[in-house]
């Protein structure tokens, strides 16, 4: 999708400058599209345009957050909103929560840390409602089969094909994978579990790719909205085959090509650093003497994807490589990989995968 539309609403100039200004909405795939002193003209506006996500002060003049929130919902506008206050009033946000809209309450002044945690969501919350981005939902059944059938060797495990790849063994990457094919079309398999299989088996062949030849050459589809969106299985073995053949071309080089010294240096920084707890990008932005503006441009423009998208898929990455070991807590792998916070860390995890951390954890024991 093109970039996520954001309104900032706050009677404080310094406020609505600061917002506009200083936060790296590019880096989030967003762009602010106006701004408003009260609630009077932000209503106005947002009648009148298609805006994903507003972010409003709740105390304003003539019409404060929260009755610009209801007016919205009578309007039948129904943009994500982020409700900021300076004011620690426990009532007003147990009437913000209320409403279906609002996506989260947050108190001035605003950390970059937790606005960073609540755009992230919030994009999340975005694209799951608009691009049918979301894993295919396995029944227990289906899930089941799934894993009783790869423990049995009868069809490969996603990690096997991946491995691979990695070992530049091509013919053998597709062997085990039209292998694992044949036999899901011949024993019945659900176009769900087909596509699940597919969808985790691209995922981890972009993630390999990005770590070890900082390549955005196969990141041409996002590998759930490409699959989800194919009418066909012969649509999806297609992508999935071309996904294999296109990483194989890659892996096989031993140059880093594709992109600059400068996002070749903070690619190398995020894969040995992906742990640390404090990752904010103006914080490698000093570490490599360029602006944070310069940096998340030249970040997307050069992998395809922001910085912070790229930091939680390397986070998930690893995470899923401990939660291996059942003898881990999913509150101990949360701050192995650099979240403070496991809340959030289950919240980005389900996202990626489609597993919460414990469901994921149970089925690797499983597996194995």
């Amino acid at each position: 999708m093109s970039d996520i539309r954001v309104f900032i609403v706050d009677d404080e100039d310094i406020v609505r400058d600061g917002f506009t200004q200083y936060v790296p909405w590019y880096d989030y795939g967003m762009e602010v599209v106006g701004t408003a002193s009260n609630g009077s003209e932000a209503y106005d506006f947002l009648c009148k345009h298609d805006v994903d996500l507003v972010i409003s002060d709740i105390y304003m003049p003539k019409i404060d957050g929260l009755e610009l929130v209801e007016k919205l919902k009578a309007a039948g506008k129904s943009p994500v909103v982020i409700l900021v206050s300076g004011h620690s009033d426990f009532e007003y946000a147990k009437r913000a929560i209320r409403s279906k809209i609002v996506f989260e309450y947050i108190l001035k002044p605003v950390s970059f840390e937790e606005l960073d945690k609540v755009l992230v969501a919030a994009k999340l919350q975005i694209l799951h409602e608009e691009s049918r981005s979301e894993f295919p939902i396995l029944t227990k059944v289906e899930w089941k089969k799934l894993t009783a059938d790869e423990k049995a060797g009868l069809i490969t495990k996603q990690a096997d094909i991946i491995n691979e790849i990695n070992l530049c063994d091509l013919d053998h990457a597709l062997r085990l994978f039209n292998k694992s094919w044949e036999f899901m079309m011949k024993n019945n398999y659900s176009n769900k579990m087909i596509s699940r299989y597919c969808i985790e088996m691209s995922i981890g062949i972009m993630e390999l790719v990005l770590e070890e030849r900082n390549s955005r050459e196969i990141l041409f589809e996002d590998p759930i909205l490409a699959i989800n969106s194919r009418s066909s299985l012969e649509a999806i073995h297609e992508y999935a085959e071309n996904m294999i053949n296109m990483s194989y071309k890659v892996m096989s080089r031993k140059e880093r090509l594709d992109v600059s010294p400068l996002i070749s240096a903070a690619l190398d920084y995020l894969n040995e650093n992906y742990a640390n707890h404090d990752q904010a990008l103006n914080l490698l932005a000093d570490k490599l003497n360029v602006s944070p503006n310069y940096l998340c441009l030249k970040f997307k423009e050069e992998t395809g994807i922001n910085y912070t998208k790229y930091l939680n898929s390397l986070r998930v990455k690893h995470a899923k490589e401990l939660l291996g070991d059942v003898r881990l807590k999913v509150y101990m792998v949360s701050d192995m990989v650099g979240f403070d916070d496991t809340r959030y860390f289950s919240r980005i995890f389900r996202a990626y995968t489609g597993y919460t951390p414990t469901e994921y954890q149970k089925k690797e024991a499983v597996r194995k």
